[in-house]
């Protein structure tokens, strides 16, 4: 038999704060313009990530050399041109007056660490250790190893404030793996199934942060929904969620979390709804051209934003949907999850094969007998392949064949009670001509958007249809 003996500590514990965590905003601005998890947060750590009024909340590597950069060039100024203490303030007070040497009060509040006296007398050894950091930066800037950079100098020679900004983007990758959003694979770093849905609910607010004052938010209310209520069962509450809060356990729940105490402080996190009942279970396949032309005006980042807000909306709010992403160019092929956010269009393979993806998204839809079945078509142009007798055909301008076989494939899901939704982000009066053509032909809805109010028109579109009874 084993024995637990448990003694009284004899001296406070102490506990050691969690790490900072990372600003999921700040992953989420520069996720969608690379094409892997290890390429974004070098951007970060290089950039940094500004605020929604230009305010720096991570300082990046860029942002540091800039730092010594203007410590040298003052230090220089003043080797040049000495100024006595009432000089300097003069030249703190009007720095348009008098000759080159004069500090700009701007410059000098942009760089906090070192008092103005002591920029302005720096000797030569500070000048040799600003030397041998900038060196330093400028290598990891390139992607050397994090680690060669001297904390203690980093400290000594531009401030703790600066230090802990360094500390930060140093331990992105770290703070990413401690927060379960990403792990170390094969390929290198990877995003964890939690830090894809948490990037996708980040899309999700950002779509429906536009809502809030608009009329068309009001499709949204619980009021509106056609769903009922179950008789039982509880679940936690997720960002776009009705207020349908169960108060009792919410108000638990807080107080498990805080002690009891009062007032009681209640978060988001501890709300808790009652669970609706889905009606009608729908089955989704969203198509996303990566032909080269979805590269101007940012189309396919702004495709793949929503294409991962819906993913994310299905999962937390309407978990018995299901959904799938094909991606098309000259050839169409299906697409994880975990891929979306690092697609890119197809420079080698510049065409658009829409007749191979409808066909692959009725092979899918095919699986879902008593699903509502719908496709959202994420296009700018028209099909320019098809496959011909097991070759593939392409041509630009589009082969009247091509067009007519497409044409088909649209038709033929129509038949099967496929609701099609075609999200056109081009106006060219030929491709919009032949958008029509298509919606006409399958029943189907047609959405002439700017790339930026794709997301908005989509999920509403997917939110509507849910309040419909089958």
């Amino acid at each position: 038999m084993k024995n637990i003996h448990y003694h009284p500590l004899t001296q406070p514990a102490t506990l050691t704060p969690p790490p900072e965590p990372l600003p999921l905003e700040a992953l989420s601005s520069v996720i969608f313009q690379h094409t892997s998890l290890e390429e974004a947060l070098l951007e970060l750590m290089r950039e940094g990530y500004a605020g929604a009024r230009g305010e720096k909340i991570i300082k990046g590597i860029k942002d540091l050399l800039e730092t010594i950069k203007n410590i040298k060039e003052r230090g220089y100024a003043s080797l040049e041109s000495p100024l006595s203490t009432d000089d300097a303030d003069s030249a703190r007070r009007s720095p348009l007056e008098g000759g080159d040497h004069l500090i700009d009060e701007k410059m000098v509040s942009d760089t906090p660490p070192l008092p103005l006296q002591e920029a302005l007398s720096l000797p030569a050894d500070q000048f040799h250790k600003l030397e041998q950091l900038e060196k330093t930066l400028k290598r990891v800037y390139r992607g050397y190893d994090l680690e060669s950079v001297d904390e203690k100098l980093l400290e000594e020679l531009l401030g703790i404030a600066l230090l802990h900004d360094w500390q930060l983007i140093k331990n992105l990758n770290a703070h990413m793996r401690a927060q379960g959003l990403a792990r170390r694979g094969p390929s290198g770093l990877t995003l964890t199934s939690r830090g894809l849905q948490k990037i996708a609910l980040e899309m999700l607010k950002e779509i429906f942060k536009t809502l809030r004052h608009d009329p068309l938010s009001r499709r949204l209310n619980s009021e509106l929904s056609t769903e009922p209520y179950l008789t039982e069962g509880l679940r936690p509450y997720h960002f776009g969620d009705p207020p349908l809060i169960e108060p009792t356990q919410s108000l638990l729940n807080a107080i498990t979390r805080t002690g009891p105490r009062v007032p009681i402080q209640l978060e988001e996190k501890d709300f808790v709804i009652y669970q609706k009942e889905i009606l009608s279970k729908s089955a989704t396949v969203v198509l996303l051209d990566l032909s080269r032309s979805m590269r101007f005006e940012n189309r396919y980042i702004a495709a793949k934003k929503v294409t991962l807000a819906l993913y994310g909306l299905v999962r937390t709010r309407y978990p018995k949907d299901r959904i799938a992403v094909v991606g098309f160019s000259t050839k169409a092929h299906p697409i994880k999850d975990t891929e979306i956010p690092f697609l890119t269009w197809d420079e080698t393979n510049p065409y658009t094969n829409m007749e191979e993806a409808l066909d692959i998204a009725h092979k899918i839809l095919s699986l879902h007998k008593g699903y509502r079945r719908q496709v959202f078509l994420i296009t700018d142009g028209e099909p320019t392949a098809h496959r011909e007798r097991g070759y593939l055909f392409f041509q630009f301008p589009p082969h009247p064949k091509t067009l007519v076989k497409t044409l088909r494939k649209l038709e033929n899901l129509s038949r099967h009670q496929i609701a099609i939704s075609i999200f056109l982000l081009s106006k060219e009066k030929d491709r919009v001509s032949y958008v029509h053509e298509m919606a006409k032909r399958c029943g189907g809805k047609i959405f002439h958007l700017e790339p930026d109010e794709l997301g908005r028109c989509l999920c509403m579109d997917y939110v509507e249809k849910k309040q419909k009874w089958i």
